[in-house]
């Protein structure tokens, strides 16, 4: 997927994966059940005029996951 985000007043476009939550399912028919899991956004990659900024903001990365999980809610 792609989106463009704006991180301290820069535009910066961004190639990501999104993985949306799974509910938990306490037992199946068989017994079994499954534990679910989390939404998840993982940035494959994030540009600006170009330019690749991964290892630039890697430390801001989560935050920018956290920024586009937001955005897919507000339906943006």
């Amino acid at each position: 997927m792609k989106n463009t985000i704006e991180y301290k007043g820069v535009e910066f476009e961004v190639e990501y994966d999104y993985q949306p939550e799974e509910a938990e399912v306490r037992y199946y028919k068989d017994g079994s059940g499954y534990p679910g899991c989390s939404e998840q956004v993982s940035i494959n990659e994030i540009k600006h005029n170009g330019v690749c900024f991964y290892e630039v903001l890697d430390e801001q990365l989560e935050l920018i996951e956290y920024e586009i999980a937001e955005q897919l809610h507000r339906g943006e």
